[in-house]
């Protein structure tokens, strides 16, 4: 039944005593959030969390998620740009960090320039396994920068490194705007505590240079691709080790994986310390 205001007083009726006071609260709640809508704004008015710097990436046909990780640099997958052919145009692209944080939207902000990537991906819809995960990267120009969001550094590592550090006390996660039901994928979800599965490149066919795409057992679901696997200290310091794709199918199937660091830290920090802005 759809409540209206006209049908209360019978809904408080057939209520038991006590829950007509609980109705009216929530009522009241959801009266003040529609009072309260969330604004646009160009920069925000109060100091952002770490998870800001995650983000969404959007397209007309649909949306990947991104880092940042320079004021005008985003890191995402390279399938996010080519799922639908080599012919997508970048300056169709715009990057919204802090998407659910508090009640300010901040403004999108345009994609101009791919500056560093593995190969492009091909479109291909036959669900076998084609160009190699550890290629499904890419580092992207923004504008304007976003200079009030610090950015999650990119830390080179491979997977042995990345067990080593498990074994040492640090924490696998990874992060995204996944769109999993209605009003999905506005709102950022963290897998914390992932567990790598060993022999993971034996799953992807076999292909012996897979063997640093780190797979996990983390939940992963369409819209988490091109979103950061982490690291976090006991610190609590955060570094990003490699990226979500799952774009391709092999014999086994894995929750989760994505190329580590140790393909794409080097090319990345190469091209935007030549070309990024001061």
């Amino acid at each position: 039944m759809r409540t209206t205001p006209s049908s209360l007083p019978t809904l408080e009726r057939a209520l038991p005593s006590g829950c007509s006071a609980i109705l009216g609260a929530i009522l009241a709640m959801l009266v003040a959030g529609c009072a309260t809508p969330i604004r646009t704004v160009d920069r925000p008015s109060a100091p952002l969390p770490w998870t800001a710097a995650i983000g969404r990436l959007d397209a007309q046909d649909g949306s990947c998620s991104a880092t940042l990780i320079r004021p005008d640099v985003i890191l995402t997958a390279s399938h996010c740009l080519y799922g639908h052919g080599n012919q997508a145009k970048i300056t169709e692209f715009e990057f919204t960090p802090a998407l659910d944080v508090g009640r300010e939207r901040l403004k999108p902000v345009s994609v101009t320039a791919v500056i560093a990537m593995g190969w492009p991906i091909k479109s291909d819809t036959s669900g076998t396994l084609r160009d190699p995960p550890k290629d499904d990267w890419a580092a992207l120009r923004i504008s304007p920068p976003i200079d009030f969001i610090k950015p999650l550094p990119i830390e080179k590592i491979d997977v042995d490194g990345i067990s080593q550090r498990i074994k040492s006390g640090s924490k696998l996660s990874h992060a995204g705007y996944g769109v999993y039901g209605a009003f999905s994928g506005k709102r950022l979800q963290i897998r914390d505590n992932c567990r790598l599965m060993p022999d993971a490149y034996k799953m992807l066919n076999g292909l012996e240079d897979e063997q640093d795409v780190i797979v996990n057992h983390c939940e992963v679901i369409q819209g988490d691709s091109g979103g950061p696997i982490m690291l976090t200290d006991a610190n609590g310091v955060h570094s990003v080790v490699g990226v979500v794709t799952n774009f391709w199918r092999s014999k086994n199937d894995f929750v989760s994986f994505g190329p580590s660091s140790i393909y794409f830290a080097d090319k990345i920090s190469a091209e935007t310390t030549a070309n990024s802005t001061p």
